[in-house]
C-alpha cells in the first residue's frame, strides 16, 4: 500500500521531502557515494519512518535526486560565447565542461554507482551523450560536419568518462586535462581534412 503524502505546496510536508532531498545531495557531495536510509534521515533530521512516509522506498527518493541534479547541470553548464577560430573556442568550451565536471563529480559518481545491470549503464551513458552532443555541436559546429568516426571521438573526448581520466587517474591538472582535450580535437578535425578554420 502507498504510503499517504501531503504534498500540498509550501506545506510542512513539502518542506520535509526537500529536507530529505537536499540531505541526500550533501552526503554525496562529502564523498559518501552510498548512503543508507538512516544516514540520510539523520542529516535531514527527521526519522526513518518519516522519510518512508515521503518516498515508497529509497529507489524513488534517488529518482526524484537525479531528475533534480540533471535539471541542475542542464541549466549550470553556461556555454561560452567566444567567436573565432576553432582552438579558442575549443578551449573555452572544454574551461566550462570541465568546470561542469569537477562540480558534479560525486554526484555522477553516485549514479553511475547505482546501475545495477549494463542496461542500467548503457541507458544513463545514453541520455548523457545525447545532451552532451548537443552542446558540443552548438558550440563547436565543425565536429557535425566530419565523418561520423571523427565526430564521435570528438564527443568522447568531451564526456565525462575523459574528464575523469585526465583529472582523477592521470593527476593532471585542469588547464592541462584542457589543453590535452583540445590539443587531440584540433588533431582529428585535421585528420578529417575538410576546409575549416582550426588555426
Amino acid at each position: 500500500m502507498e504510503a499517504e503524502r501531503s504534498d500540498a505546496p509550501g506545506g510542512k510536508s513539502a518542506r520535509t521531502r526537500e529536507s530529505i532531498v537536499v540531505a541526500l545531495f550533501e552526503l554525496v557531495k562529502e564523498g559518501n557515494l552510498h548512503p543508507r536510509v538512516e544516514e540520510i534521515a539523520a542529516k535531514a533530521d527527521v526519522s526513518v519512518r518519516t522519510l518512508f512516509r515521503h518516498f515508497d522506498d529509497m529507489e524513488s527518493l534517488f529518482a526524484v535526486a537525479q531528475a533534480i541534479m540533471a535539471e541542475r547541470m542542464d541549466s549550470n553548464l553556461v556555454l561560452p560565447t567566444v567567436s573565432g577560430p576553432f582552438v579558442e573556442r575549443c578551449h573555452a568550451y572544454a574551461v566550462a565542461q570541465g568546470t561542469l565536471y569537477d562540480d558534479s563529480r560525486n554526484y555522477l559518481l553516485f549514479y553511475a554507482s547505482r546501475a545495477k545491470t549494463v542496461d542500467d549503464v548503457n541507458k544513463i551513458e545514453k541520455m548523457a551523450s545525447q545532451k552532451l552532443r548537443l552542446r558540443l555541436w552548438s558550440a563547436l559546429p565543425e565536429c557535425a560536419a566530419v565523418q561520423r568516426p571523427i565526430r564521435e571521438a570528438i564527443e568522447q573526448l568531451f564526456s565525462f568518462h575523459a574528464w575523469q581520466q585526465l583529472r582523477y587517474e592521470q593527476d593532471l591538472s585542469k588547464e592541462e586535462a584542457v589543453n590535452a582535450i583540445c590539443k587531440c580535437a584540433q588533431a582529428l578535425l585535421k585528420d578529417a581534412m575538410i576546409k575549416i578554420d582550426i588555426s
